[in-house]
C-alpha cells in the first residue's frame, strides 16, 4: 500500500497523496477519539459513562457533581494533552527538518529549556502567582531568546547538523540555570518547581485548556502554509535553493515557529519535549517521508501519547499520580529498544 492518489480540487489544485497516509490517519484519529473519552472516564473520583457525555455538551450549572469533575478537572487534562501533544510533535518535526536530523527535538535544542528557565525565573522571582496567560508569554519569550541565541550563534552551521551541536551546547547551559534555580529557592518551592521541571499535566485547568486551543488555532494555518517548504529542505541547501527556495530566510522562520509551538505547552504542563522525538519517528514508519503527511500523522501520534502518558501516570498507580514527562520517557525509551530489535531482525 504504496502508492500516491491525486486528489483533484477543481481544476487548478491537484494534491498527490499517499494511499498510506489515508487509511491511517483516520485510523489514528479514530484512536484519538476513543483515547480522549477513555481519558474522561477513568480517575480517583467514581463517574458514570454518561457523565462524560453531560460535561461536554451541557453548562457547570446543569451537571451533578461527578460530571461536574469531569468537567472541570478531566476534560482539561484531556483536550491539554491532545493540544499540547499535537503542538510538540509539530515542533519536534520541525527542527528535525531544519537540522536533517532524526534525532532532534525541542528539548536537544534548548527550546525546551529556555522556556523553563524563564518561567522558574518569573515564578522565583515574583511572590504573587502569575496569570496563566502572562505565563505563556514569558515562556514564550524565553523560548525565542533561545531560539535567536541557537541561530546566532550557529548562523553559519544551519546547513546540516551543525546546528545540533550549538543547540546541545546552549541546553547543557541552561540545564545548569535550572539546577542554581531549584536549589536556590525553599523546600516548597523546590517540590513545585522539580514537579514543574519533570513535566506534568497534574495543575492544568480551563484557562490552560483555552489558551492552548487558541494558540493552535492561531499557529496550524501558519504551519499548514509552511509545510510546503519541507520537502524541498529534506532535499538539501543546494537543491532547496536550485528550486528557488530563500533558505537564508525559511531556516530561521522555521526555527521560530517550532519554538512558538513549544513555548505555550512548557507554560501549561512543563518540558515534555521527548514527544516530538518519538511522534516524528513513529509516523515515518506508518506513512513514509512526504513531510506534510509526516507532519499531520505525528501530530495525532503526539497527541495519542501524551494522553496515554497522562492517563495512565495518574491512574495506574492511584492515588500516586506519576508525572506524564516521566511516563512519556519510559514509554520513549521503550519505543526506541522495540523498533531497534525490530530493525536488527529484519536486516
Amino acid at each position: 500500500m504504496s502508492g500516491v492518489v491525486v486528489l483533484r480540487l477543481g481544476r487548478w489544485l491537484s494534491l498527490p497523496v499517499g494511499t498510506r497516509f489515508l487509511v491511517i490517519l483516520p485510523l489514528l484519529l479514530v484512536a484519538l477519539v476513543v483515547s480522549g473519552w477513555f481519558g474522561l472516564n477513568i480517575g480517583v473520583a467514581q463517574t458514570q459513562l454518561g457523565d462524560a457525555l453531560a460535561a461536554l455538551f451541557l453548562p457547570v450549572d446543569q451537571l451533578s457533581d461527578s460530571a461536574k469533575t469531569v468537567a472541570q478537572f478531566r476534560l482539561p487534562r484531556v483536550a491539554v494533552a491532545c493540544l499540547g501533544g499535537a503542538m510538540t510533535a509539530a515542533s519536534g518535526y520541525l527542527l528535525q527538518v531544519v537540522s536533517r536530523n532524526g534525532l532532534a527535538d525541542p528539548g536537544i535544542l534548548g527550546l525546551s529549556d529556555g522556556a523553563v528557565v524563564a518561567v522558574m525565573l518569573a515564578g522565583a522571582l515574583v511572590a504573587v502567582p502569575i496569570a496563566p496567560g502572562m505565563l505563556s508569554v514569558i515562556a514564550l519569550g524565553g523560548s525565542l531568546l533561545t531560539a535567536m541565541l541557537v541561530l546566532g550563534l550557529g548562523r553559519h552551521l544551519l546547513v546540516g547538523g551543525g546546528i545540533l551541536l550549538v543547540g546541545v551546547s546552549v541546553n547543557l547551559v541552561l540545564g545548569a540555570v535550572i539546577e542554581l534555580i531549584l536549589v536556590s529557592g525553599d523546600m516548597m518551592q523546590f517540590s513545585q518547581l522539580m514537579t514543574f521541571q519533570r513535566g506534568t499535566l497534574a495543575s492544568v485547568n480551563q484557562s490552560d485548556m483555552h489558551l492552548l486551543s487558541l494558540w493552535f488555532t492561531i499557529l496550524m494555518p501558519i504551519l499548514l502554509l509552511v509545510s510546503r517548504t519541507l520537502l524541498p529542505l529534506l532535499m538539501g541547501h543546494e537543491a532547496a535553493r536550485a528550486l528557488g527556495l530563500n533558505t537564508r530566510l525559511v531556516y530561521p522562520l522555521l526555527v521560530l515557529l517550532a519554538a512558538a509551538l513549544a513555548a505555550p505547552v512548557v507554560a501549561s504542563c512543563g518540558p515534555i519535549a521527548f514527544v516530538g522525538l518519538m511522534s516524528a519517528y513513529i509516523a515515518r514508519r506508518l506513512v513514509g517521508d512526504r513531510p506534510t503527511e509526516v507532519l499531520l500523522t505525528g501530530m495525532v501520534c503526539g497527541a495519542i501519547i501524551l494522553l496515554w502518558a497522562d492517563s495512565v501516570g495518574r491512574s495506574l498507580f492511584a492515588p500516586v499520580s506519576v508525572p506524564a514527562g516521566i511516563m512519556v520517557s519510559v514509554v520513549g525509551v521503550l519505543t526506541f529498544v522495540l523498533a531497534a530489535q525490530l530493525g536488527r531482525k529484519s536486516r
